[in-house]
């Protein structure tokens, strides 16, 4: 009877421990929104790898990666075109089958976010840059976060997950290097400005902006503001490091 008895309570150990495995799938449902950081356009125009790619190869690597959705991040894309995704609930192809960027958001457990940076670019004027009143760029800046706070909040209405969010840098050093000091302090301000929003948003955010200071090899080509592949992987390594490993 007690031999019975010992069967029968391993049977059941056995199913819940199967049950659990089962309905506990600890890998990630890793979705990519943004622009041309996020998608990976290279220093030359080129569609390649990016930071998002390098943290799907460590998660795969590492048997942690269940889905990964890259598809919503487009090159060009301002916090308006994220925002207009979200309240139009895009829908894109992922092998095979349709799926909308809400559904993808409630089903993630990790996003990541560049957005942004068009934002900034379109408001200034590489051809007459003047930048003898900082503060007019500053006041950039502070619209750009109110923009980026709104889309923050609307990504959080869906994703319940870990939000992470990759900062700016300064793109311009080699391009006028006789204004870097200035070009550092907008971005500085941008970069400390940008984790306050985050933070309101429960949304982690990576700051770049120390990195690619101290690395200028991350962007060999002077006329364009897009990292080599150095670069991405150095933003990655940041996220995987801080919140992946």
């Amino acid at each position: 009877m007690r031999f019975k008895k010992t069967i029968f309570i391993s049977l059941v150990v056995l199913v819940i421990f199967l049950t659990y495995l089962f309905f506990n799938d600890e890998r990630i449902n890793y979705v990519v929104l943004g622009d041309s950081l996020a998608q990976g356009i290279n220093p030359y125009g080129e569609v390649g790898y990016s930071y998002s790619d390098y943290i799907k190869d460590y998660l795969e690597d590492n048997g942690k990666l269940k889905t990964f959705i890259k598809g919503y991040a487009t090159s060009g894309y301002t916090t308006s075109d994220l925002l207009n995704d979200l309240h139009n609930n895009r829908e894109i192809d992922v092998d095979g089958k349709h799926v909308n960027i809400r559904h993808a958001l409630r089903e993630s457990d990790l996003v990541t976010i560049s957005i942004g940076a068009n934002n900034f670019l379109k408001g200034i004027n590489l051809t007459a840059l003047d930048l003898t009143n900082i503060d007019s760029y500053k006041k950039k800046i502070d619209n750009i976060l109110d923009e980026i706070d709104i889309v923050l909040r609307e990504v959080r209405k869906y994703a319940k997950g870990d939000v992470i969010v990759v900062g700016y840098y300064n793109p311009f050093n080699r391009l006028f290097p006789s204004y870097r000091s200035n070009l550092d302090e907008i971005f500085e301000y941008a970069d400390i400005k940008y984790k306050e929003v985050c933070s309101n948003n429960s949304t982690s955010y990576v700051s770049v902006y120390s990195l690619f200071k101290e690395n200028s090899d991350f962007l060999p080509n002077p006329f364009d503001i897009h990292p080599n592949l150095k670069g991405y992987s150095a933003i990655s390594r940041l996220i995987i490091d801080d919140y992946l490993s």
